[in-house]
């Protein structure tokens, strides 16, 4: 087996022999990073009160108002600085925001989210490939003057989860293109 695997790699083997072996080389790295991918912890300073509890974006209970400066370990590998600024609150199913991330740096997107009523899963910011916000998180926030964010993502925690089995169903696994 082991002269087989180093024929592939001497004379390119097959698209499919090419492609085990890349993933079974990147292996450990990706599971790794689909653990970092599951959560989200953002902690900001600034004058900002809030206090949030969340059950996906459809059923929270909470709000906020004020800005602040942040440090951001987000969604879809959103990993810098950067303001949030604006107010939002929510009563389980339905609620009201004006909230905007801008000034960023890194890999965090910016976006401004207006809404009134009951968030919609459809909406651009919420794209599960390259959206900002994660619809279907859980978790919580609690600030006065500094605050912290901790969430779950379930649809990273399946994605972790299928990785396990060679499988990846989000299609974020590091690749040797990844590298080059």
């Amino acid at each position: 087996m082991a002269l087989g695997v180093a024929a592939m790699l001497v004379t390119g083997g097959t698209v499919k022999g090419n492609e085990f072996l890349e993933r079974l080389a990147l292996y450990v790295p990706n599971r790794i990073v689909d653990t970092f991918d599951a959560f989200t912890l953002n902690l900001g300073v600034g004058p900002v009160i809030r206090a949030e509890l969340m059950a996906t974006r459809a059923v929270t209970v909470g709000g906020s108002y004020g800005f602040s400066w942040k440090a951001f370990k987000d969604y879809n590998r959103q990993y810098g600085i950067g303001v949030q600024d604006g107010w939002y609150w929510s009563l389980a199913t339905i609620g009201e925001e004006n909230m905007r991330r801008e000034r960023v740096v890194g890999t965090v997107k910016s976006y401004w989210e207006a809404y009134a009523g009951f968030p919609s899963p459809l909406q651009r910011i919420y794209d599960p490939l390259e959206g900002q916000r994660d619809y279907w998180q859980f978790g919580g926030a609690l600030g006065a003057l500094v605050e912290g964010e901790f969430y779950i993502h379930p649809i990273e925690g399946l994605d972790w989860l299928a990785g396990f089995f060679f499988l990846d169903p989000k299609g974020d696994d590091l690749t040797f293109d990844d590298f080059r």
